[in-house]
Parts: structure tokens; sequence; C-alpha cells
């Protein structure tokens, strides 16, 4: 191999520390999920009535006046939204069962799409279908089909493409879950999602135009 072929194939390292230190008040890396917007989202969240998943989110994060849009309280708020919206359609979902899911949000790590390849708010909408399912490590049928959810999930936001952006990525999960869920047997209602996104203006890198959820799309 030439040394100008290797110059082109240079690869980039840096840390996960690294990369927070570096980037003051980057709410996206910062916190662990035990921050205060994750506690106080998570907490409102218990209390919201209705059953469409993306009107909940959108009133939901419309009260933190000044809140970044982007945070890692989307990892313990896409799961929780999604079973809470179930519990309102009068399904058997338990509060431990929510509980259960904000925990595993919080244990997601801020940056995980650049990191580790998977946003946390698709993880934490899979996490809500996992436990629909009764997914394991051993479960095998269950784990199987939780992780074709995961796939299709992160095929689509690699098809939309474009910068970071957690409502974004929020939107691709909770659309998709939709579906899945419905296939358990647990139905929500239908939203449009094309154009609907309220919150362009607050995200400095919004790829406007290019994003499917960008308002001038519908």
């Amino acid at each position: 191999m030439s040394d100008a072929h290797r110059d082109t194939r240079k690869i980039r390292r840096i840390s996960y520390v690294d990369f927070r230190n570096a980037v003051e008040e980057d709410a996206c890396c910062a916190g662990d999920g035990s921050d205060t917007t994750t506690t106080l989202a998570v907490l409102i969240a218990r209390e919201m009535v209705g059953t469409r998943p993306a009107g909940m989110m959108e009133e939901l994060l419309s009260q933190g006046e000044g809140t970044p849009v982007h945070g890692v309280w989307h990892h313990a708020l896409v799961g929780e939204i999604l079973l809470r919206c179930l519990q309102n359609a009068g399904y058997e979902i338990a509060d431990g069962f929510i509980d259960e899911v904000v925990d595993r949000g919080r244990q997601i790590p801020g940056g995980s799409c650049g990191f580790l390849g998977t946003c946390g708010a698709l993880s934490s909408a899979a996490s809500a279908y996992a436990i629909l399912m009764g997914a394991t490590p051993v479960a095998i049928d269950q784990r199987q089909r939780l992780i074709g959810f995961v796939a299709k999930q992160v095929a689509r936001l690699a098809e939309i493409g474009g910068s970071r952006c957690c409502k974004k990525n929020s939107y691709v999960a909770l659309e998709l879950a939709r579906d899945e869920f419905a296939e358990l047997g647990f139905n929500l209602p239908k939203e449009e999602f094309e154009g609907r996104c309220p919150f362009f203006a607050s995200n400095d890198t919004c790829d406007g135009d290019a994003c499917v959820y960008y308002p001038k799309k519908r």
C-alpha cells in the first residue's frame, strides 16, 4: 500500500470522555441519565394524558423553555411515552414496566449514535418493545424479533441521514414503533409524521428541507 493511499485511510480515534470535555455544554453527551432534565421529563410524562406518542413528546418538550434540543433525556423519555400512551389507551401496562423502561434508558450514554452506532432514542423504543414481549438475552424468538426492530430503526435513520438531531431520531423511533407494537396487539392512533417538527428553530444544525420531518415537507 502506498503512503498516499495510507493518508486517505487515517483513522480518527477520540474517546467519549475527550469528546465531552472538548465540547462545552454539549447536552447530547452531557449527563448520564440522572440529570435534572431527564428526571423532570420522566415525571411530567408519567402524569400526561393522551394516546398519541409524537403529540405527547411535543407537548412535554415544549414546556421546557430554554431546554437544549439535544439531550440524554430522550433515551428514557421515548420508551416511557410509548408505554404511557398504551396505558392511557387502556392496556394493562403496570407502572413498574414504565419504571423499567426509564431505568434502562438512563443507562444509555449520551452520543451513542456516534460512538455505538445506534441512537439512545431508538434504543428506548426498542426497550419498550422488549418489555411488551418479555424479551431477554435468552428468550430466542423475542430476542430475534427485538433485533429485527432495532435493525429497521437504524436502517431508517441511516436512510434519512443528515446531522445529529435527537428530535429526528425520536420521530423515527415513535413512527416505527407504532407498526411493530400493532403486530403484538398493542394499537396506538395513527399520526402524521412528515413535516410535523416544531423544534427546528431551536436547532442550530437543523437539516431544514433535507429532513423529512421539517415543516415545509408537509
